[in-house]
Parts: structure tokens; sequence; C-alpha cells
């Protein structure tokens, strides 16, 4: 359900938001939806204490919203949204994670070397990178499960899922792009939401195995955001960095490292939450450091 919320019934300032609710009323934060929309509509100003004002007023309306209906869970707000203190007044508690911002159109010198190797070992290979067509849609999702599989998470789409999200947004905003190698095959897949003038969002992802090492994952990267600059859009966002992993990928590419923030109600849940990761991270301490001491 889409809010919009003011004061005095007037039109601006206003702030919108879309609230996804569970079966019990609860607003959630569906699997795969990277950022709650939050949009911030302040008068014309310059003035910082006037909009840091206008902020801090619409932000607890939302808040009166979060804490009527609950919320099941965390939800994340877009980069955007830079200030979360009336949740944090109100009894929810705020985590900072990170994402990569890249500007469009994109200067090919930001890219690592080692990522320059590999898109040259791509195109020498002779592998090219396109928009999928509709018969293109399963191979789409098998590289998603390949890369599911290897990494040990769930998408959970299906062919139908693809063409139901570019029936429902069109293909020009639900961009599915795939790499093919010389003979065609479909090797590696990136489904991207765009619309031109802003950020486009790296919505999933996904490479067969046996082309981990082939440069097509980086050729197909490199591609989307050539083909997104035509487009228009502002620029591209990587939805996330807070895997040591994937931080250390995404960052080969010379964007601007952004936060994030994630809030959730603060609860017996969210106590025993902090205290399982606690206990995780001073596990997995605790074995690097007998895993040293046994080596030396």
């Amino acid at each position: 359900m889409k809010v919009r919320l003011t004061e005095d019934d007037k039109d601006i300032p206003a702030i919108e938001a879309i609230l996804y609710l569970d079966k019990k009323g609860c607003i959630v934060q569906p699997p795969l939806n990277p950022y709650l929309p939050v949009i911030f509509y302040p008068t014309p100003t310059h003035k910082r204490s006037r909009l840091y004002r206008q902020w801090l007023s619409l932000s607890k309306l939302l808040v009166e919203e979060f804490r009527k209906r609950r919320v099941r869970g965390s939800v994340a707000f877009p980069p955007e949204v830079v200030d979360v203190r009336q949740w944090q007044w109100n009894g929810f508690t705020a985590e900072v994670r990170y994402t990569f911002h890249i500007e469009l159109p994109y200067k090919t010198e930001m890219i690592d070397y080692s990522d320059r190797k590999q898109i040259n070992k791509a195109l020498r290979s002779g592998f090219r990178c396109e928009i999928a067509d509709k018969d293109s849609y399963a191979d789409v999702v098998t590289c998603l499960w390949e890369t599911e599989a290897r990494q040990k998470f769930r998408y959970r789409l299906a062919p139908r899922d693809l063409k139901v999200g570019a029936r429902l947004l069109g293909r020009d905003v639900f961009r599915i792009y795939v790499c093919r190698s010389n003979s065609g095959e479909v090797v590696s897949a990136r489904i991207v939401i765009a619309l031109p003038e802003t950020y486009a969002m790296d919505w999933v992802a996904g490479t067969k195995n046996h082309f981990l090492s082939s440069g097509a994952t980086q050729l197909l990267i490199w591609h989307i955001l050539e083909d997104l600059a035509k487009y228009g859009a502002r620029g591209f966002d990587f939805c996330g960095a807070n895997l040591p992993t994937v931080s250390a990928a995404k960052s080969d590419w010379g964007g601007n490292l952004v936060p994030y923030f994630v809030v959730r109600p603060l609860n017996f849940r969210t106590i025993v939450g902090y205290t399982i990761r606690l206990l995780k991270q001073k596990m997995s301490k605790k074995a690097k450091e007998n895993e040293f001491n046994n080596f030396n």
C-alpha cells in the first residue's frame, strides 16, 4: 500500500512510502526487495534547519505508521534516507549497511586492472551481451540456480516469475541481461530494474559454474553500465556490499561506497538475534585463533 503523509492537509512538505503488509497487517520487507521505497518532498528552501525540521516532523508520522501496524523483521531504507533518528527515538534499533553507487555515464578507466583483463578475455573468446528475449528466460534461471547452489542462498525465481516481472513493469524497466558464449549458450545473467534519471538497481545475478573464470560476469556488468547510460539512467546501485567476497568484487568497479540504514523493532526476537550473531562472531574468531596457534 502507498501512503502519503502531510501535516495540516498541505500538499508539501510530504513523505511517501510503499508499505508491504503480511497477512496479519504487519509491515514487512519482501524477499529480494533491496529497499523499502521512501520519498521526501520538502518545501522549496535552501535552509538546512528548515529541511531538518520538516523531515523530523514527517518521519515521525511515518514512524507512527510503523508502530501502529508493527514491523516483522527488519526494513531497509534507500540511501537517500540519511536520518533515522525518529525510529531510534521511538523504540527501533538502526544499523548501517553499505552498497556501491556508480555514476553514469561510466568511465572505463575506473575498472580495476584484473577486471579489465577478464573483460578482454571474454571478448577474445567471442562472448557477447544483450537483452534477453522470452525464449531465454529458462536459461537465465539456470544461471541463477547454479549461483544459488554455489553461494547457499535462494532467489526462489522461476521462468514464469521473469515473464510476470517483464509484463507488469515492461522490458524497459525490468531489464534482463545475458552474456552468451561464442556457441550462443547463456552463461551469465543479470536482472536490473531501471528508470531514466534514477539509479538503476542490481536486482539478481548468476553465472554458471563452468564459466566463473571466463570473464563473462565482468563483461556483462560492463555492458550493462554502457547500456544503462544510453538508456538515460543516472547511476547504478549494486544493492549491497555487506559480505567480504561480494564487497571485494563490487569495489573493483570504482564506485562510491554509500551507507544505508536498516531498522527493526527492539523486542525479544531482536535481542536474541543480536546475541546469536555475536556468539557466531566470537566462535568464528576463536576458531581462527586456534587454527593460527595450531599452525605455529
